[in-house]
Order: structure tokens, then sequence, then C-alpha cells
């Protein structure tokens, strides 16, 4: 049977929602990176102890959770603070460390709030001005515009339409179908997003949608009335603008409307509801 559960973590666990991995598993990756010292194992640790107090399967009061979520601070507080911490390890350890207060409201079955969005917003915005400062003729990096796509759902001030960053767990399985990049969560029920700045030949289970962030810019910046041919300056004119406004600078009126436009796309993605399957079906076993 252990045999069995190991099979069931690496091939579906991706699939299911914190709350519901089942409470071996969930304890088995809790202890998993224990003893890693190094930035990504410090971060996989880290997600291990958000995923564990998430987890309904688990009997614990609420303060037992709490802890592992002070844990989690504590362990991406040595990431940030480590030298060597690569750039997309530090972004991603700030953008967990904003979405604590949420997780653990969400670990007390408490209302995620318009105000918690808003605090979203403003947080993610902040870690990706304090990541790089932008060059407009730079290159856009792939991990500030996964930060980006979020703080956009934040925008809405929508709770149901908030983006929540996937674990690594969820990000990273061994079964490359079923990975997303971040999720809508409502009623206990996963929305699945992979994100992708172009068009991929990749294929991904049906349950995943895949939102192609470049098209939705183009539209956004014509419909904006905003011009420009350049991929990489509007795409880095996306970035400045959620920087610029998540630090409650004002914008101009096609600025807004082009961050208005992009939130409302990104929100569309959560209208189509997910085929919720258990398991993996035959055609998609390894």
């Amino acid at each position: 049977m252990a045999g069995a559960a190991l099979k069931w973590c690496s091939d579906y666990s991706p699939r299911q929602p914190a709350e519901h991995v089942p409470p071996d598993i969930a304890e088995r990756e809790l202890h998993r990176f224990g003893s890693r010292r190094t930035p990504e194992g410090l971060f996989r640790s880290a997600w291990n102890q958000v995923e564990y107090a998430l987890n309904q399967q688990v009997e614990q009061p609420p303060e037992a959770r709490d802890i592992y979520f002070q844990h989690t601070q504590d362990l991406l507080g040595m990431i940030v603070h480590n030298p060597s911490a690569h750039q997309d390890v530090m972004l991603n350890s700030f953008i967990l460390s904003s979405y604590i207060p949420l997780l653990r409201k969400r670990s007390h079955k408490e209302d995620i709030t318009r105000q918690d969005c808003e605090s979203i917003y403003e947080s993610v915005g902040a870690a990706m001005a304090y990541m790089k400062p932008l060059d407009i003729h730079e290159p856009p990096q792939w991990i500030m515009l996964e930060a980006a796509v979020l703080a956009l759902s934040a925008r809405t001030r929508q709770p149901e339409l908030l983006l929540y960053p996937s674990s690594p767990r969820e990000e990273n399985s061994d079964h490359a179908w079923l990975n997303h990049d971040s999720y809508f969560f409502q009623d206990q029920t996963k929305y699945p997003i992979q994100q992708k700045l172009v068009a991929t030949d990749k294929e991904y289970d049906e349950w995943i949608q895949v939102l192609t962030l470049e098209p939705l810019v183009d539209r956004a910046f014509r419909r904006a009335g905003l011009d420009s041919d350049l991929s990489s300056y509007k795409i880095n004119y996306l970035l400045s603008l959620v920087i610029t406004e998540a630090a409650h600078q004002e914008l101009a009126e096609e600025e807004k409307r082009f961050l208005d436009i992009l939130s409302s796309a990104v929100a569309s993605y959560r209208k189509k509801r997910p085929t919720l399957v258990t398991k993996p079906s035959i055609k998609n076993a390894a």
C-alpha cells in the first residue's frame, strides 16, 4: 500500500488542492526537504509547510496551523537573506510571503475579502519593483510576467477572480500535462491555469486552461489606443504599470484602461468551469 500511495502522489496529486491531499502524503512531503539548506530546498520546504497547514484531512487546531505558517515565513526569510539565492527563487519567495495571510485564512476556512486582494496587488507589485528596476529596452523576464498575471487578477478586488500561485507539487510534477502555474480557487475547487508568453505545442490535460499572454497584451494595447510594434516594449510597459499602480501612483487614462482590459482578460479564464477529475484517464498514464 505504501508503494501505491507514493504512485498516487506522483501521478495524481497535482490535481488536488492542498486541502485534500491524503494525510500520509502530506506528512511525508512535510519532512522531505527539512534538512535542505540551499535556497531551492528551503523554498520547497516552505511550500510543504504551507500545504500541510492548509490540509483539511489532517486534524489540527488553528494555532497549530499558524505555527506552520510562521515556519514558512522563517524559511522565506532565510532565502531572501541568502546572497547565493537565484533571482527566480527570490521573487517566488516574496510572492509566497505575500500570499501567506490569505493562505492562513484559507486554512481557517475564513472568507477572502476585497481588501485581501488589494493587499496582494500592493505586495506583489512591491516585490516586482524590489527585484528589478525596469529598463524598457531590456528583454522581459518570464518570472516577472507570472507575477504580473497574479497581480492583474488581484487588481479586480474580487476574491473569486484571484489567482493563487501553484506549489512545486502542482507546478513541477512528473507528469507535465498536469502542471499548472496558478489557479483560481472557490468552493474547494481549483480552476488551474498554465501561463505561456506565446502559443505552445505542448498538450495539457483538458482540466487546465492555457493563458497565452502576448496576444492578450497586443489586444489590450490596441483597445487602449496605444501604439508600438515591439513585443518586448509592450511587456515591459505592462510590468511598469503594475509596479506603478500597485504603489498608488497615478496612471494616465489610457494606461489605466490598458490594465483594466488585461485584468478582465485574465479574469475571463475563471468563467470556464474545469472538468473535475480525481484520477487521470488511461490515455494519460505514464
